[in-house]
């Protein structure tokens, strides 16, 4: 199986500002203490604190990734944070997913895995190797960042609406939410939940991550997509590159009321406790 382009490296902004959400989706999976956790496809590690304190002391979390720059930054992230129960290597997670499956004694109690099935062609089959990986009773967790589907733009849901078609066009594709749970049924996987866990922030200046990452990230992404898309026309061009340009008269930021809501999935299946993984 080959992947596809991958998406673009996750950005420290990105990675800061979806924290608050991260943490409530990996407590949710309630792992036992002591867990053997794969992190697939860490990036810049952004899960790898909120898996280590699910784990506990007496557990193991392991990182890989195939982007050298990302580990690299995954491991200084792990280090700022202190933490001991965890390693991150250069590595490609199927590959890891398929040894550990074969190693007698192998598996993980967990597999956590953020953004990863869209960079492959067949993300169904990517989504039953990691499901072969698991023990008995260990969970898959699929994690959406869903930013497909934020508001950035309180007030301006059409103009958001055709910002969203332009990225769509001209940005990588995004995992389909809708797909998640099919995958893991597919995959052989039982007691299958979907929870969304909301990232929220209310007035730019309470929220800094939320700031940094649009400014940084977001708004840029956007204002290309929008300025190379022909479908757009240009008072409506005008209009998005107005709100998404900081210090502007019309900056969406400085609006009364502005927010943004980001509605970030995990959905999440378990390897029955016997039969087919």
């Amino acid at each position: 199986m080959t992947a596809g382009a991958p998406p673009l490296a996750p950005t420290d902004t990105a990675r800061d500002f979806l924290a608050p959400a991260v943490w409530r989706a990996v407590a949710s999976l309630r792992l036992p203490a002591g867990a053997w956790v794969l992190d697939a496809g860490t990036g810049s590690g952004g899960a790898l604190p909120a898996l280590a304190r699910a784990a506990g002391r007496a557990g193991r979390v392991r990182g890989v990734d195939l982007d050298p720059a990302a580990v690299q930054e995954a491991r200084a992230y792990v280090g700022r944070h202190g933490i001991q129960q965890v390693s991150v290597e250069t590595a490609d997670a199927l590959e890891t997913a398929g040894l550990a499956a074969t190693d007698p004694g192998g598996g993980f109690d967990a597999i956590w895995a953020a953004e990863l099935v869209a960079r492959f062609e067949r993300p169904a089959t990517a989504v039953a190797v990691l499901a072969e990986a698991l023990r008995p009773g260990g969970v898959l967790a699929l994690f959406c960042a869903n930013e497909q589907q934020a508001v950035l733009m309180p007030g301006h849901a059409r103009l958001e609406r055709l910002a969203r078609a332009a990225l769509d066009r001209h940005a990588r594709a995004a995992v389909d939410a809708s797909s998640l749970l099919p995958w893991l049924r597919a995959a052989g996987l039982e007691r299958l939940t979907l929870e969304a866990f909301p990232r929220v922030a209310f007035r730019a200046d309470a929220d800094p991550t939320a700031r940094e990452h649009l400014e940084a990230t977001v708004w840029p992404r956007l204002r290309a997509a929008v300025a190379a898309d022909p479908s757009v026309d240009e008072r409506d061009r005008a209009d998005l590159l107005a709100l998404s340009t900081p210090g502007g008269p019309r900056y969406a930021l400085d609006e009364p009321g502005w927010y943004v809501l980001q509605p970030t999935i995990v959905a999440t299946g378990r390897r029955g406790r016997a039969g087919r993984r």
